[in-house]
């Protein structure tokens, strides 16, 4: 079990999406609990029963991070659903991380970060991001281009398409790749024609 010294249920809630990779993908309310019981259990547990993890107060915590976060916990079959970090949730983990980390006596996994590194990388050996370094806002680029280089189709769903460009815009942001979130607002400004 971990020191729960100083945390509050926002810190840890916020550190459990990061962890689950909520920087790029959405994570579902669920995964979120069972990450903060693992990490804090008698804070993230039923009274009655401290065995089991409580979703009551991850929730809670989710609504009042709702700047730092973005989503919902409801299923909707038209929607996309599940928590991420947003521009301003990545950068409040930046600040924050070294300070959550020492509490709780953890590190991010490597794996992870090879993980992150390996979608930026084939990002950046794209045609299309090839074009845009050369060219810069002024390249052609096509639609499908610019869909092969996030690893998505031109049928994709222009939801998901967008998705997938928020999740790879807060990994570059992460990883300090300003040319890739350059890229990436090019993109978007694509897709919104």
């Amino acid at each position: 079990m971990m020191q729960e010294v100083s945390l509050s249920d926002k810190d840890i809630v916020i550190y459990a999406i990061y962890v689950l990779g909520g920087y790029q993908i959405r994570v579902h309310t669920e995964d979120i609990t069972l990450k903060c019981f693992e990490i804090a259990s008698s804070r993230f547990s039923w009274t009655k029963y401290p065995q089991y993890p409580d979703i009551q107060p991850v929730r809670f915590a989710l609504e009042k991070s709702k700047p730092l976060i973005v989503g919902s916990s409801e299923r909707k079959s038209d929607s996309i659903t599940g928590w991420r970090l947003t521009s301003e949730g990545i950068q409040w983990i930046k600040t924050n991380i070294d300070r959550i980390e020492k509490q709780l006596g953890k590190k991010q996994t490597p794996s992870q970060r090879l993980i992150d590194n390996r979608r930026i990388k084939t990002l950046i050996n794209s045609k299309a991001f090839n074009k845009y370094s050369t060219d810069g806002d002024k390249s052609e680029i096509s639609k499908a281009e610019i869909t092969e280089s996030i690893v998505c189709t031109i049928n994709t769903k222009l939801e998901i398409i967008y998705e997938r460009l928020d999740q790879l815009y807060s990994t570059a942001d992460l990883l300090h790749q300003d040319k890739v979130k350059q890229y990436l607002d090019y993109c978007r400004m694509r897709f919104s024609k």
